[in-house]
């Protein structure tokens, strides 16, 4: 048991420091324009999609061997 409790406790340790950087970095220190802020939304939304795109191919290629 006390095994499990290490890996447990290395694993959340972790994402603690992973916290750590989201909390220091959670209020931009930077003003966008209101254009800069659509330009990264369409951008975040074009990578969501083009993932979308190559699992979507993936699951293709393997399940349907097309």
């Amino acid at each position: 048991m006390p095994n499990v409790k290490q890996a447990f406790s290395r694993i959340f340790g972790l994402f603690d420091g992973i916290r750590e950087i989201n909390n220091r970095y959670k209020v931009p220190r930077l003003k966008m324009t209101p254009l800069a802020r659509f330009s990264l939304l369409f951008l975040r939304m074009y990578l969501i999609f083009m993932i979308a795109v190559l699992m979507y191919k993936f699951i293709l290629i393997t399940v349907f061997h097309q």
